[in-house]
C-alpha cells in the first residue's frame, strides 16, 4: 500500500533534513498540510508537487577575472592599504580602517591621495 501522508518528521527525512526543517516549512506556508484529527499531516500530492517543481542545480556561477586594466587601477590602493597595514603591526596597534577606507577608488591621483594620508599620521 501507497503512502497518503506524512509526519513532518517523515516529510523532512524524504529531503535529508531535520524534523524542525519540515515544521519551518509548514509554519512559513511552503508546504499545505492537514491538521485534522489532532495531527499534523502532509499529503503526498504535496510532496509530489515539491518534486516537480524542482529544478536541476548547475553551481554558483564561475566570477569573471578581472583584466590587466582593472588590476592596474587597483594596484595603488592595494599597496598603501598594505603598507598602512604594515605600519599599524610595526607599532604594535591595529591598522587605521578609516584610512583604508577613505580612500578614492579606481581614482588616477590614489596613489596621490593615499600617501597624503599617510604622511599625515605620521607625527
Amino acid at each position: 500500500m501507497e503512502r497518503i501522508s506524512f509526519s513532518p518528521g517523515e516529510f523532512a527525512a524524504l529531503f535529508g533534513k531535520s524534523q524542525t526543517w519540515g515544521y519551518r516549512q509548514i509554519y512559513a506556508g511552503k508546504v499545505k498540510a492537514i491538521t485534522e484529527y489532532g495531527r499534523i499531516q502532509i499529503p503526498a500530492s504535496e510532496v509530489e508537487r515539491i518534486l516537480s517543481t524542482a529544478g536541476r542545480y548547475e553551481g554558483m556561477p564561475k566570477k569573471k577575472p578581472k583584466s590587466k586594466a582593472e588590476l592596474e587601477l587597483i594596484k595603488p590602493e592595494l599597496q598603501s592599504a598594505w603598507q598602512v597595514f604594515v605600519q599599524g603591526k610595526r607599532r604594535g596597534a591595529q591598522p587605521d580602517v578609516a584610512k583604508v577606507v577613505e580612500m578614492p577608488a579606481h581614482s588616477v591621483n590614489a596613489r596621490e591621495a593615499a600617501l597624503r594620508r599617510l604622511a599625515r599620521g605620521k607625527k
